[in-house]
Parts: structure tokens; C-alpha cells; sequence
């Protein structure tokens, strides 16, 4: 069997023992309409989750891209698409990162978290945004 038939094999042995930021390929439209089908996502292991991040989580022996939610005191994985049910997560869950960004075909690159100047503080938008380039 080779690396690609068992991603998640594949994954531990490259990005989970990195905590540097990696990239990724979005497979499927469970994330439409934010995250485009084969769109490249950048994860980075070292964020910390809050509640509507967008992460990479290790759930039942399982990998999953979604969004994370708290809602009435439960921890759930959304998908952006409604025609997937949300998961409830027990305590049994590995966040792996959070998405920090994501390059979509022939698109500017939309990031999830951007400095704010007044604050010098990493926020959150939930529709992502081009980074400002500044001289």
C-alpha cells in the first residue's frame, strides 16, 4: 500500500512531528463556499483554536478539515456546506492547526488572521482577507 492510499499515515509522519506551518489540499466540497475544491490551504500547528476557527482535526482515528464551534456548551466539526451534519467531538479529539490562509487557482492569497495595527493583536475573520502590503 503505498503513502497516498493512508493519508493519515502519511500525515503523522510528515506534519504532525513538524511544528512548523504546512500546506495542504482541500479534497471535496464539505467547506464550500469559503474553501474551493483542490484549493491549498496553509495550517499552522502552533495557533491556538478558538471557537469558529478553521482546523485540521485528529477525531477517531480520522483527519478532518472543518470549522470549529462551540455551541451550548458542546464541541462540534461544521462543515461550511449545510448538507453535512455537524460532529459532535467527546474529549477524545487532537487539534493538528488552524488554518492561517488558503490560495485558491488563479486568486489572491486569502489569509484567516491579520495583524491589527492599533492592537498589535492576530485576529480572526471568518471570510478571509488579502493581506495589506505596506511599503
Amino acid at each position: 500500500m503505498s503513502a497516498l492510499d493512508n493519508p493519515k499515515a502519511l500525515f503523522q509522519s510528515t506534519c504532525s512531528t513538524n511544528s512548523e506551518p504546512y500546506a495542504l489540499q482541500n479534497i471535496g466540497d464539505m467547506m464550500s463556499p469559503e474553501f474551493s475544491e483542490n484549493c491549498i490551504i496553509i495550517v499552522d500547528p502552533g495557533m491556538p483554536i478558538h471557537n469558529e476557527a478553521y482546523v485540521i482535526i485528529d477525531f477517531n482515528d480520522e483527519l478532518y478539515f472543518r470549522q470549529y464551534v462551540i455551541e451550548n456548551n458542546n464541541q462540534l466539526m461544521r462543515c461550511l456546506n449545510f448538507s453535512y451534519e455537524d460532529i459532535n467531538l467527546t474529549d477524545d479529539f487532537e487539534v493538528r492547526g488552524c488554518i492561517t490562509q488558503q490560495k485558491q487557482r488563479k486568486q489572491k492569497s486569502l489569509h484567516y488572521y491579520l495583524l491589527e495595527k492599533e492592537s498589535g493583536e492576530m485576529k480572526f475573520s471568518g471570510k478571509g482577507k488579502e493581506k495589506e502590503i505596506t511599503p
